[in-house]
């Protein structure tokens, strides 16, 4: 005969009068955000371009050979000329030497073209240090000179010191005559990497403005982690939105569209983004996870399953069994979530797996069953309370009258239980 237990209190009456959802509820996932955007490879662009137009600088001196610029007198022509020919023969040890024994010779009357081709001859040396040191005296001996600020961007960025290159190279910027965009794009670049989105915002939002000429992708691409950074969503949509109508095979918009979504809760039309993003490229088991997050995350807990039951064939653990387990509870089918729950207890039983199996078994009314299971539950986890207090409620449904006190004085044992285990104490002794 079954035994019935008086609802005397909320926390004292049987699992079974609680909703399928607040039993699974410790097994959803506890995030739906994607990973961050990577701007990484932005950043190995910007070294290759900076390094070129290192390289231009190099090529010739007569370029920088202007009115206001100060005299180019013969000998500081000839000892240039020297040390770039020693420079073509990668003779760099020779050329410091020859600029360095001018300079010291020339110690009242110092030429920043000097001090600049010896900041190049130490920088393509990787004296990074000793080259900032004289391109810096370049600068100073002539404020005007571009490739001088530009140059030393470039080094202040391989030493990782990204907000003074993105001060030399917007210097850089506005003395270059035609404005170069690349230029300022590398200077908001900088202020990225050095986590000073601020500085970078008004001068991406220039370049993409058109008034610097057609807008480019990375400029884009760039402008879209500034507003992503800052928080500022309507801008953010707007930017990834212009991207996907210029590029909707790109894969990596449709994916930071979901995550935009995702940051607002809207999980419909962030698994519409990201099904699409599905379509344009394979899936990575993490991107299959998230897409069945979304999806039960949506109320369609049966389509979340076979999401997560692709991405048990590439790899899996004992949360993704959970996972798929739980997606079948919601979805009704406790046979699948038994089977699924077989399969990951021979794989590596586990005290939560045990657990899960015992909700499972007690909302199918194969009480002894349960009752086994929370039992296996605590054996790997006596700290789990709940198994305890559990056990207790399938002896009862099992008319076990001795092995349900026993499960509740165990219960008693934990803070958590101790208030309900005692209440369901007093019930049992008043039935025996």
């Amino acid at each position: 005969m079954s035994y019935k237990l008086k609802a005397q209190s909320k926390k004292a009456q049987s699992p079974k009068q609680k909703s399928s959802k607040q039993m699974i509820s410790r097994f959803k996932p506890k995030s739906l955000l994607l990973p961050a955007f990577s701007f990484q490879l932005l950043a190995s662009c910007f070294l290759l371009s900076a390094l070129s137009f290192q390289l231009i600088a190099l090529l010739s001196f007569s370029a920088w050979a202007e009115s206001e610029a100060p005299k180019l007198t013969p000998a500081v022509q000839k000892i240039v000329y020297t040390a770039q020919q020693a420079m073509e023969k990668k003779d760099y040890l020779k050329a410091q030497g020859c600029l360095k024994e001018f300079i010291e010779k020339n110690s009242k009357s110092p030429h920043y073209l000097v001090e600049f081709t010896l900041a190049n001859a130490l920088a393509v040396a990787d004296k990074n240090t000793d080259a900032l040191l004289h391109y810096r005296a370049a600068a100073d001996l002539y404020p005007a000179f571009a490739a001088a600020w530009q140059n030393m961007g470039k080094i202040y960025f391989d030493l990782n010191q990204y907000d003074e290159a993105g001060d030399c190279l917007l210097k850089a910027y506005e003395l270059n005559e035609k404005k170069e965009s690349a230029l300022l794009y590398y200077a908001a670049v900088s202020y990225i990497m050095a986590k000073k989105e601020r500085k970078a915002l008004p001068h991406l939002e220039y370049l993409v403005s058109g008034e610097a000429g057609a807008p480019k992708t990375e400029w884009l691409e760039a402008l879209l982690k500034v507003y992503m950074d800052l928080k500022l969503k309507e801008k953010a949509f707007a930017v990834v939105l212009r991207l996907i109508d210029e590029n909707g095979a790109d894969p990596r918009w449709w994916k930071i569209l979901a995550q935009l979504h995702l940051q607002q809760s809207d999980y419909k039309p962030a698994v519409a983004a990201l099904t699409v993003h599905s379509y344009l490229t394979p899936l990575k088991k993490q991107d299959i996870m998230l897409l069945g997050d979304l999806i039960n995350a949506i109320g369609v807990p049966l389509k979340a399953a076979e999401y997560y039951e692709k991405a048990l064939i590439l790899e899996n653990n004992v949360g993704d069994y959970e996972k798929l387990a739980s997606a079948y509870i919601a979805a009704h089918r406790p046979a699948k979530a038994i089977e699924v729950l077989d399969r990951a207890l021979e794989k590596k039983p586990t005290s939560g797996l045990w657990f899960m199996m015992g909700h499972v078994l007690y909302e199918e009314e194969n009480f002894d069953k349960a009752y086994d299971a929370f039992g296996h539950s605590v054996k790997h986890d006596p700290k789990m309370d709940q198994a305890y207090l559990m056990m207790g409620y399938c002896a009862l449904q099992a008319d076990r009258k001795d092995a349900a006190a026993s499960a509740f004085q165990k219960a008693c044992r934990f803070p958590r239980q101790e208030k309900t285990a005692r209440e369901l104490l007093r019930q049992v002794a008043n039935r025996l």
